[in-house]
Formats: C-alpha cells, structure tokens, sequence
C-alpha cells in the first residue's frame, strides 16, 4: 500500500540513542525516516510535512502521554499505522492508546526484532498470537548443553531488564534448578494434570468456558501465577520438585496451554526438557523460534536430524553444535556434514574448560571465556532478534 500522501513509507521519531538505533535497524529496508525528535517536534513534523503508511513516536518525555497521543492520532491521515513508544508500563496508558487508534504500544528498551515484529503486525495483517511474550524452544540430546545454554539465555534476557521464564520440563534430571540455584516446590504435575482437554473445571467464579481471564475452566489463574520459583534477579523457575515419584508424561496441549500462559506474564518463555519426539515436535512448532543442539557425535546427530525432519522445513531451527564434553569430535567435519545431510550449523559453541570444571563439580566457578561467550551472543543475536511469525 502506498502511503496515504507521497511522504516517506515510514517515519520514526526516537528521545534517546538506543531507541533510534532500534528503530533505524528494525526499519532497514523500507523507505523510513528515523530522527531524534521529541512527541512536540514529531507532532509538528506530522503536521508539516506528506504523511506515511507507518508512524512510530516515542512519547517519553511529555508529562501527559495520553495528551499528547491524542493529538498525534489527530494529525495522522487515514490509513496511518501509528505505533507508540514509551517507558510507562501499564495496561491504563495501553488501553487508551489503543482506543485512540495506535495500532501498538511498545516498552523500552526497544529492540529491532520488537520493531520488525509491530510493522509486519500493523501492515500486513499478520494474525494476533494468543500470547503477548516470546516463546523459545530449546531441544538437544542430554548432556548436549541444553541447560547451560537456556540458563545463560535467561541471564541475557534479565539483562536487558526484561522477565523470563524458564520451563524445564524434565521429569528426571536436575540440571537447570542446579544452574540457577533455585529449588521448585509447587506442584508442577498436577497444574499440569489440571490443563488437560477435558479436566473437570473447577469450583469458584472462575469455572465457565474459558473463564474470565482465558484460563482453561479447571484451572484458577492464581496457580499459574504462583508457579514459578523466583532463582536470579528477573528469572524465575517452573520445574517439577525435587522429591516424589515421576509423574506421567503430560500431552501437547497441557504443555502449550501452560507455556502461552506464562507468556502472558513474562517477557520470555524458554522452554526445554521435552524428550518425547511427539510432544517435542508439537512445542517446537508452537514455539516463536526454536534451537536444537547436537554435540558432533552420530547418536546426538542423529537424534538432532530426527527432530530437523519431524519439524519440517514450516519451522525453521537455529542449529547448534556444542562441545560440552571435549575439545574435539572423534567425528571429521566431513563426516558431520554427510551425517547433517550437508546442513552445516548455524552456530558452533566451542568446549569451556570454566563451564566443564563448574558442570562436573571438579572445578571452581569461573565465567566462561571469550570463544563461549562470542558464540552465545551468535546465537541470541538469531534468536532474539529474529520477528516473531504468528504460527512460526
């Protein structure tokens, strides 16, 4: 679609540096103009000068947001996707922009990802997702890495002053509570029990289809919200405890249902620890994007080339060779690459001695080194800037 006066496809108006990079990154290769520019002069631009298909204003910086967004829309042509940012987190500013017509509101900090993904939603009618957070799915045969990878994307994504929530739903091994010192104490399975299709609903205000809140009729929104096991600053820990017997496998749909609700309450869902290639398959699918490792050994290839298959080619995966073991694979990369069917990794995380040493409890803890930490940015660098797709 043209835009509606002759202006540029896009304009962008940032208060601060990083969120102007954000924008000039997550609107390269359309024809934006991105300025720093506080919401009075942005308004005066938009009032000036030929509108655009696509407006994202920055709105920090102005004592009424609600003020200033209003006349903003008022100044926008028809047909303007208008797009606001801002530090204010609360459901009352949101409400009321969408009510003025914003097509989206996003929370700083901005990432380019956060932009991609708000453009292709406001222009190209991409079906809204049932869940406001992102869904990562991690795979890989045990002792792959997994949990040291999924506990320092955590890490990263606390960093950024975001939440995230780790899932692991593991049965058996510990690895993750161990990673992030947290020890889970809720009742994991019967929640679990009690997102079943079909489960009976539960007594109380809440029962009907579906529920007030979307939550299945079993299940009282206050258990989801108590489920989680605070570890690090900006993490927390859904987990099955410690002690008791192993519980029965749970299906797809109980696990998704559980995921897409922690994903309305945190930034960042990371999900691993399902070994049952059905319900695998069914979450990677699910999930926004998804990371499989493999250390470069025939059972762990193998086993990753199983779930490339299961997966199809719908579902994109960042591959991952992990060295958590050894410096080297008794394997030629020639032998790998026949083993891939000539699919090379996306990423090769090379062997820490630090991250050994920590994982077998023969060490002292040390952070890991530069080839380690340069690969785990590689990686999120594909995950967590990539747009999220509805149906991904």
């Amino acid at each position: 679609m043209a835009p509606p006066s002759g202006g540029p496809y896009a304009r962008g108006f940032a208060t601060d540096a990083a969120t102007e990079q954000a924008l000039r990154v997550g609107l390269a290769g359309r024809d934006a103009k991105v300025r720093r520019a506080r919401p009075g002069a942005a308004l005066r631009t938009l009032m000036s000068e030929p509108g655009s298909r696509l407006v994202l204003v920055d709105l920090d910086g102005v004592p009424e947001p609600h003020t200033a967004a209003r006349e903003l829309a008022a100044v926008c042509a028809f047909g303007t996707a208008l797009i606001a940012i801002g530090s204010t987190d609360t459901a009352e500013l949101a409400r009321s922009l969408f009510r003025q017509g914003f097509a989206d509101y996003l929370i700083k900090p901005l990432s380019p990802a956060a932009v991609r993904e708000a453009c292709a939603a406001a222009l190209e009618g991409i079906a809204e997702r049932p869940y406001a957070g992102r869904v990562i799915a991690f795979a890989g045969t045990a002792g792959s890495g997994v949990s040291t990878l999924v506990a320092a994307f955590a890490r990263g994504v606390a960093a950024r002053e975001r939440t995230a929530a780790v899932v692991d739903l593991d049965p058996a091994r510990r690895t993750l509570p161990f990673q992030l010192g947290a020890e889970p104490s809720v009742d994991l399975a019967s929640l679990l029990a009690a997102l079943e299709p079909g489960s009976p609903p539960a007594p109380g205000p809440e029962a009907g289809p579906g529920g007030p809140t979307g939550l299945a009729p079993s299940v009282d929104p206050g258990r989801i919200d108590e489920i989680g096991t605070p570890a690090e600053t900006g993490i927390s820990l859904v987990a099955y405890p410690p002690t008791g017997p192993l519980p029965e496998t749970p299906s797809p749909a109980a696990m998704g249902s559980l995921v897409e609700h922690l994903a309305n309450r945190a930034h960042t869902v990371l999900v691993s620890g399902v070994f049952d290639p059905g319900a695998r398959t069914t979450i990677m699918q699910r999930a926004d994007t998804r990371v499989l490792l493999y250390e470069p050994t025939l059972p762990s290839i193998s086993a990753a080339v199983h779930c490339l298959a299961r997966l199809g080619a719908d579902h994109p995966v960042t591959l991952v060779q992990c060295h958590p073991r050894t410096r080297r694979s008794t394997l030629a990369a020639a032998q790998i690459r026949y083993a891939l069917a000539e699919r090379r990794p996306d990423v090769v995380i090379p062997f820490d001695p630090a991250l050994h040493a920590a994982a077998t409890g023969k060490g002292r803890a040390r952070s890991p080194g530069k080839g380690y930490r340069e690969a785990l940015r590689q990686v999120a660098e594909r995950v967590l800037e990539s747009p999220v797709r509805a149906g991904s």
